[in-house]
């Protein structure tokens, strides 16, 4: 993207000043001394940021700016002037102004940091536009998965091998990180595009329902079965069933869908005639299934069958580079649902979201950009809005026990930890994890050392060390 910029100002001197200083910078200046002749430059076609002083011989630049934003909503316009107040400042901001510089000793500086923030914004808008045009135009159709990120790119890259085969795909990956997403976009560039699409949450329906949900069952299996019903599978036939949280399934039912991924038949709950479907079946999960065949919690014969093709989706923290990107597409978004005019965030909202670890993921993120939105009072998200819904967020996803109990110790730390002012010395962790371990074993100091793997001493010198005292017998 050339790296263009318009002076719009009635001051010669000011004028040929920054022009010297911002051409010696590698910019491509233009400028204007009067509103009519900024708008037709930008008409013609401008797309960079303009520095408009709010007294023009023609018009005013509040005004000027409204006309602007009428063109060509991305452009980002700077105020320079020398008439500078705070009501005046606030109304440029609500209006949609990138910046308010008041002419002074330090111009220069200010104009420096606020023309490069306003060449980042639009070269995330670019990317965003250039992104959604490629994967748009793509032949496969993974253009909900929004990505820049070298590393995703490559990981979709191999489901090429897969989208037109019959193997199992095991989906892995942290809580928010886009598997459901994956797997549809999987169908969507397959040959069963045209066939069902059958998502099933097998942590989401009770173990007592799932398996007639699953495979379905015949009048009067039990009561309440008042007619025949079809289970995903039957729906699914001849399409994809997609079994989210497949980690969930309890023993009897991991044994079930064995023996339908080995030979393509089951019954319904209380029939006993086999029905056979060609079904292709992607799974999901953010547990380490590995993990739980070792600790006998999921069948190892189950686990082979799923893992034909295993993929690993990234949590968002390793691929920062597409929290810009994600956030302005979820802003779009949610601005036009909502009907605001809000086009993007101010640079220290936007480093807010890239110093947040987002233990939540793209899902996180989404609902942060979605709170934000909605408290949004001018034309871009401020720090101060962003703040206030992270902190919502953050307090909501501390308090989910239950989905952290679920959780991968790297996404539980992810979650206790999720930016640079919550860590702690590892000594102060390492006494308040002991201290939590001897807490929730009853008082037991020698059972808590086993569970942690130390030593007696090394138990008894660290509680000595922070003062503390226990209660509860020893053995």
């Amino acid at each position: 993207m050339k790296a263009e910029i318009l002076i719009v100002d009635d001051y010669e001197q000011l004028v040929k000043f920054l022009s010297e200083r911002l051409t010696s910078e590698g910019y491509i200046v233009h400028t204007a001394s009067r509103g009519k002749d900024a708008l037709a430059i930008i008409e013609s076609g401008f797309f960079g940021p303009c520095l408009v002083d709010v007294r023009l011989p023609d018009i005013g630049g509040l005004e000027l700016l409204d006309q602007i934003k009428k063109v060509n909503p991305n452009i980002p316009v700077i105020f320079i002037t020398a008439h500078a107040t705070i009501d005046l400042a606030i109304e440029a901001t609500k209006k949609g102004a990138f910046d308010f510089i008041a002419k002074g000793s330090d111009l220069l500086k200010r104009l420096n940091v606020a023309v490069k923030n306003a060449m980042e914004r639009l070269q995330m808008q670019e990317q965003l536009v250039s992104l959604q045009k490629k994967l748009g135009g793509a032949e496969g159709k993974f253009e909900d998965f929004i990505t820049a990120s070298p590393k995703m790119e490559a990981i979709l890259g191999t489901l090429d091998a897969v989208v037109n085969s019959a193997v199992t795909v095991l989906i892995e990956g942290e809580s928010g990180t886009g598997k459901e997403l994956v797997a549809r976009g999987i169908h969507a560039r397959g040959s069963r595009r045209d066939r069902p699409f059958v998502a099933v949450n097998c942590a989401g329906i009770p173990e007592t329902l799932l398996e007639s949900e699953m495979f379905g069952y015949e009048k009067g299996a039990f009561t309440g079965a008042l007619t025949r019903k079809q289970g995903k599978f039957e729906v699914a036939n001849g399409g994809t069933l997609f079994l989210d949280e497949v980690g969930e399934l309890s023993k009897v039912l991991q044994a079930k869908l064995l023996r339908v991924l080995q030979d393509n038949t089951f019954e319904r709950v209380g029939g006993n005639e086999p029905i056979r479907v060609d079904v292709r079946v992607i799974a999901a999960t953010n547990r380490d299934l590995r993990e739980e065949v070792k600790k006998g919690n999921f069948r190892e014969d189950l686990y082979y069958r799923l893992s034909a093709f295993p993929v690993r989706l990234l949590p968002l923290r390793e691929r920062p580079e597409d929290i810009p990107i994600l956030a302005q597409h979820f802003l779009r978004k949610f601005a036009q649902e909502e009907g605001k005019e809000v086009v993007g965030f101010e640079p220290s909202a936007m480093t807010l979201l890239r110093e947040y670890s987002f233990p939540g993921n793209v899902r996180e993120l989404q609902n942060i950009v979605r709170h934000a939105v909605l408290l949004a009072r001018g034309n871009v998200l401020t720090y101060e809005e962003v703040k206030a819904s992270l902190g919502s967020h953050k307090g909501l996803v501390e308090k989910d026990t239950t989905a952290i109990g679920r959780k991968s110790l790297e996404e539980r730390m992810a979650t206790i930890f999720p930016d640079k002012e919550s860590l702690y010395l590892m000594e102060d962790l390492e006494r308040a994890y002991l201290k939590r371990a001897i807490e929730v074993l009853g008082g037991n100091i020698s059972l808590a050392a086993k569970k942690l793997g130390i030593g007696r001493a090394t138990t008894y010198r660290w509680l000595k060390g922070q003062g503390g005292t226990t209660s509860g017998e020893e053995d």
